[in-house]
């Protein structure tokens, strides 16, 4: 029986294809080939006429190389964006959104934890519940660099750069600006929202608490992993 994995390396040879793809399509050939021929010698052909009837059924190998590098080019920067920005920073976004409700149960079901806090956390005992979501947010943002560190660690990982470290990392603060960004002007220009326009100070407020200061904890959390970027980068 011929060697097909040698035939169809030997047509790829002179082809442009990375030696992955040249692995892929060789695998995936030579089987296709091999099956083939099985094929016509169980139909009584003999082997020379098996082989030759096999590869006139062979494709046009430069341009099949021609046209899986094309499709790999376009395929490959998507596939790299995903890795090194999209699921790192989904995880980092995950990650604070769980941290959160987390801290919101413990802190708003266990008093008993809320009066540990106290002897740690300066609070004012005459606006107890005021006190009781400041440290919420309080810990929140204590834990947050976790979250960035996560996120920054993952990119590098899949070889990410500096800026896709740092852009994973913020992802949860990216996606609260966002958030800001687009019910801002529907509150003001589509429903009118009196108190909005009113009491800017509270959006001001609102975007300090979920984005700015939180930015601040995430990027803290992600700098020992853009130092290595960096690093790599250089080298």
């Amino acid at each position: 029986m011929p060697d097909w994995n040698a035939i169809v390396a030997s047509h790829l040879k002179g082809t442009a294809l990375d030696s992955s793809a040249k692995q892929e399509v060789t695998a995936e050939l030579s089987g296709h080939l091999e099956d083939r021929y099985n094929q016509f010698r169980s139909e009584g052909i003999g082997d020379e006429d098996a082989r030759r009837l096999t590869l006139e059924e062979a494709p046009d190998w430069r341009r099949l190389a021609n046209d899986i590098r094309r499709t790999r080019r376009r395929e490959d920067p998507m596939n790299r964006r995903t890795k090194v920005l999209w699921l790192p920073g989904l995880v980092a976004f995950t990650a604070a959104s769980i941290l959160l409700m987390t801290l919101q149960r413990l802190i708003m079901l266990h008093p008993a934890l809320l009066l540990g806090l106290e002897h740690v956390i300066p609070m004012r005992a005459t606006l107890w519940w005021k006190d009781q979501v400041d440290v919420i947010y309080l810990c929140w943002w204590v834990l947050l660099p976790l979250c960035g560190a996560a996120g920054a660690y993952l990119s590098r990982r899949a070889g990410g750069t500096r800026f896709a470290c740092l852009a994973a990392s913020l992802f949860p603060a990216i996606i609260m600006l966002c958030v800001f960004c687009l019910v801002l002007p529907v509150s003001i220009v589509i429903e009118k929202n009196a108190f909005v326009m009113q009491h800017p100070l509270y959006f001001v407020l609102a975007m300090v608490t979920w984005v700015m200061v939180p930015g601040l904890a995430l990027i803290l959390g992600a700098l020992p992993f853009l130092r290595q970027s960096s690093q790599t980068q250089q080298q």
